[in-house]
């Protein structure tokens, strides 16, 4: 089975696996960094409560060069990939369990060829986790004897309904396939079908104008030329390479970030010597405050604002790092 619990039991005693119902962050402790995105259908060995946290251990396959050698804090191995990586139910096959994100730390397992067997013991929100098999379609009923068997169909809009996609919720291109972006916020959507333990959904969006103008390309647009037209860049999406600064909350002198919203303090984009906010979520902190001063990184952003109230500096919300 694909995973298990992090505490030795006798079978008879073991808690019963669970699975998740709705794809949520699987965090280091309650309130937490966060480690990896559990997917929808994974199952999970269950371990302590508190409040409305549970404890799971998370088991599955991912490729070595995915991973580097780490010793720290008992584990064995670290995400190197900057983008994160799947960790599957198999070596090298079948569905997509969660998205490891980079520097998250595991325990290696078992190998098999360039794949390594992993496990980490962390907590999810217990209202995201439901009995095995609370979440799986019934069985289609069998056809009278003189009716011939049909080829069941796929789950459309008119079975299916409207389903609520949770805030956090990773989307690809494809089944198991690498992460095109993620909903922010709940999101309300139609499920058109359900293949290997992912759906295919449709949903309603906006996007600002200048997200469809003829801007430049992203690796083309420059710190000035969104500060010199903020309007016609709100929106678009920008790949810099950014010299990493400080950590910082957000103060009442930078109106156009939340109060106490997490930031990254970095110069460019290289070669220009200006300055840019970078809005990190409070998840992802870690992975900037664990790199060496003054390091150089790739990111895919897009634009807030181009300049604050105060200082021309644009202000970019994180979406992934391009190194």
């Amino acid at each position: 089975m694909l995973l298990a619990c992090a505490t030795a039991l006798p079978a008879q005693s073991r808690p019963a696996p669970r699975e998740v119902s709705a794809a949520v962050d699987f965090v280091k402790e309650p309130g937490g960094v966060v480690l990896a995105r559990l997917a929808r259908g994974a199952r999970v060995g269950v371990g302590a409560v508190r409040g409305s946290m549970q404890e799971v251990t998370l088991e599955g396959w991912v490729p070595v060069a995915a991973l580097r050698a780490d010793n720290r804090e008992g584990f064995d191995f670290a995400v190197s990939r900057s983008a994160g990586v799947d960790v599957r139910v198999g070596a090298g096959t079948g569905s997509t369990v969660a998205m490891a994100r980079a520097g998250a730390l595991f325990t290696r397992r078992d190998t098999k060829g360039e794949w390594v067997r992993v496990e980490r013991t962390g907590w999810v929100a217990r209202s995201a986790l439901a009995m095995v098999g609370a979440v799986a379609a019934s069985p289609p009923t069998a056809p009278p004897a003189s009716t011939p068997p049909q080829s069941p169909a796929p789950v459309s809009a008119d079975s299916a309904g409207r389903v609520t996609i949770p805030g956090g919720t990773t989307l690809a291109a494809q089944p198991s396939g690498s992460p095109i972006g993620a909903i922010e916020s709940p999101l309300r959507g139609e499920v058109m079908e359900r293949r290997d333990g992912w759906a295919k959904v449709r949903f309603e969006a906006w996007v600002r104008d200048g997200a469809l103008g003829s801007a430049p390309p992203a690796n083309r647009i420059t710190a000035e030329e969104v500060r010199s037209n903020p309007e016609r860049y709100l929106g678009k999406t920008v790949e810099w390479t950014l010299q990493v600064l400080a950590v910082q909350k957000a103060d009442e002198l930078r109106p156009e970030l939340p109060l106490g919203q997490p930031y990254i303090l970095a110069r460019g984009p290289l070669p220009e010597t200006g300055f840019v906010y970078l809005v990190v979520r409070a998840g992802e902190v870690e992975q900037f405050r664990a790199l060496e001063p003054l390091a150089e990184i790739r990111v895919r952003a897009t634009v807030r604002a181009g300049q604050t109230r105060f200082l021309p500096t644009p202000v970019l919300d994180f979406v992934r790092r391009l190194d």
